[in-house]
């Protein structure tokens, strides 16, 4: 037994004349004596005599004194460790403002925290009781916010720190969005176990992936052999963990897809559980039949509908509301459960590639090139460019609205609109140049770009809908890499910072329960979202009155400002501001998780 205390401390205090030295702890720890030693000691006392052994005998009891204190210190420490053993909670957070993710007032309380759940909630808990004590008056104490569209999973792996989602106050990312996952989801699953991960993850299965694995890139409907085999995957992804089905209809292939096609995939989610999630076909004059759409493939099969990212993005429907809540309050009045998703940006961000004519890309790459060359198709998606993305109705020059987020092929041109491109090249700054430039960046690949689109009072009059929850569309960052959306940095903090405190859109209640809650809720997470007593300790504490994002377009790699200190599972990732390392995130599996 380790009490900290020197290994030889017994021949110090007994002057060496008695031989226990390594069992000194043992035996003077027992009640009595063990009768090896007390035969030791007898034989001992005979061996050199009897004077010899009242001598002995004396120089003992004159020893006696110092032998107690040495059993006193011994069963101070003791009794040190053992109060320490008996903490009642790892940890306590006292004098919070609690607002516990239900939408309800906040209340003050002190948390206390054992292992990876809340333990108690109380009005007060005693500091003596916690090994840990985080002072939190004058700030807020919410759940962790649940990130419920990112696109994570591309780099969580060269990212395990998550800290552009950490400083936001995000402790749950949820990744396989808009159609595509990492596939297959055991194997990312399994390495991301192994190396550790500051947030929790969620995945859903995307219906582009599957649909690639079985199909390439074909336009036709699939046949029933592929089919099956398009929902035998989709069952292997669900029984990995999966939460649900994802489409990206507006990206390759899932534009190809019809309605028929998606309600017949998505029942296999009448049978495992999970929710369907949409990026629709059309953000501006068709969006109410692609909402609907969206809203006719989960009414089918009995599941729980996710618009992804909702927005109009079109400047001729803008201040059109109702092409939103009208087909969703009215399934919603029908018993199907559809909810929304929003960032609290007026611009989107993605590849170029929805700009162009989708028949163009129909087998692949190479096929794509090879059609440019013949000038009748390249001028029909020349024409295509400039009326999808190039065209105002209201004056506004759209070289000036359309930004490069990243190109490997054109690093000089990230966080540069168009017209500045055009500029650098020499070029006229035309519309026709533009078109020409967008097809190039297209045939190069790999660029992303950021497309100023929206209005704001589409984005405030949203935010107000009680089915609306917040996600960020954005992805993990590597500081000072590409110029990406700010989205990636400041999306939960925006809203704390500006839309709350700022524009007083919504109160700091309800954007806290459309941060973790609502989305909860929508995953169907039994043991987060909320503060409650055997919940996951996924925990933020923010200052109201501070929280705000820094991130900008021109500056987007900027960690947001007032979040003070971020729990998963119990354990601080951001402390007083600083990232700690710690990577105690858990996978997040879904209703049909098979654990083998």
């Amino acid at each position: 037994m380790n009490i900290g205390l020197p290994a030889d401390i017994s021949s110090r205090v007994l002057g060496g004349t008695w031989p226990l030295r390594e069992s000194f702890y043992a035996n003077f720890l027992m009640p009595k004596y063990s009768e090896k030693n007390m035969l030791t000691l007898s034989l001992g006392a005979k061996k050199i005599g009897t004077e010899n052994g009242e001598m002995l005998m004396e120089k003992m009891r004159s020893r006696f004194p110092a032998m107690i204190l040495v059993l006193i210190l011994i069963s101070g420490v003791l009794c040190f460790s053992c109060r320490k053993a008996e903490m009642k909670y790892d940890l306590v957070i006292k004098n919070g403002l609690v607002f516990d993710g239900s939408g309800n007032p906040w209340f003050r309380a002190d948390i206390g925290i054992k292992g990876k759940r809340i333990a108690a909630i109380r009005n007060r808990i005693e500091a003596s009781e916690a090994a840990k004590v985080i002072e939190a008056e004058g700030l807020a104490v919410s759940p962790g916010f649940i990130d419920i569209h990112t696109h994570a999973d591309r780099d969580l792996l060269e990212i395990p720190g998550c800290e552009n989602y950490v400083s936001q106050g995000v402790t749950t990312l949820v990744g396989g969005n808009c159609g595509d996952h990492d596939f297959p989801l055991a194997e990312l699953f399994a390495a991301i176990e192994k190396k550790g991960i500051a947030c929790n993850f969620a995945s859903l299965a995307g219906h582009n992936t599957i649909r690639r694995q079985v199909m390439g890139m074909k336009m036709e409907a699939p046949s029933a052999e592929e089919m099956t085999r398009m929902k035998d995957l989709l069952r292997q992804e669900m029984k990995a963990g999966a939460i649900g089905l994802s489409t990206g209809l507006a990206y390759l292939p899932g534009t190809y897809s019809r309605t028929e096609e998606l309600v017949e995939l998505a029942s296999v989610l009448s049978e495992s559980g999970g929710f369907y999630a949409s990026h629709i076909r059309n953000q501006g004059k068709r969006i109410t039949e692609a909402i609907e759409e969206a809203i006719t493939i989960g009414e089918k099969n009995g599941i729980q509908v996710q618009i992804s990212h909702i927005k109009l993005a079109d400047e001729d429907v803008w201040n059109q509301l109702e092409r939103i809540t009208a087909p969703v309050v009215a399934a919603r009045a029908r018993g199907v459960e559809v909810t929304l998703d929003q960032y609290p940006y007026t611009a989107t961000s993605s590849g170029f590639t929805s700009s162009l004519p989708q028949d163009v890309f129909e087998g692949g790459r190479e096929k794509f090139l090879e059609r440019l060359q013949n000038p009748e198709i390249y001028a029909r998606v020349k024409q295509a460019v400039i009326r999808n993305r190039l065209t105002s109705n209201r004056g506004i020059d759209k070289l000036e609205t359309i930004y490069i987020a990243s190109s490997r092929k054109f690093p000089a041109y990230e966080g540069k609109n168009l017209k500045q491109i055009l500029e650098l090249q020499g070029k006229p700054t035309t519309v026709d140049n533009g078109a020409d430039l967008i097809i190039d960046l297209v045939k190069e690949g790999d660029v992303s770009a950021i497309f100023f689109q929206m209005d704001e009072r589409d984005v405030e009059e949203l935010m107000k809908l009680p089915y609306v929850m917040i996600g960020s569309d954005g992805g993990l960052q590597v500081a000072g890499q590409g110029s990406p959306h700010p989205r990636s940095y400041g999306t939960f903090t925006r809203v704390l910072g500006e839309y709350v405190r700022a524009r007083k859109i919504i109160g700091l209640e309800e954007a806290i329960r459309k941060m973790t809650s609502l989305p909860a809720q929508t995953m169907r997470l039994k043991d987060r979202g909320l503060i409650r007593e055997g919940y996951y300790a996924d925990l933020t504490i923010f200052d109201p009155a501070e929280v705000k994002d820094v991130a900008t377009f021109s500056g987007p790699h900027q960690h947001s400002r007032g979040i003070i200190q971020v729990l998963v599972n119990g354990q601080p990732v951001l402390e007083r501001g600083n990232f700690t390392g710690a990577r105690p995130g858990m996978i997040i599996r879904g209703p049909a998780f098979e654990k083998k």
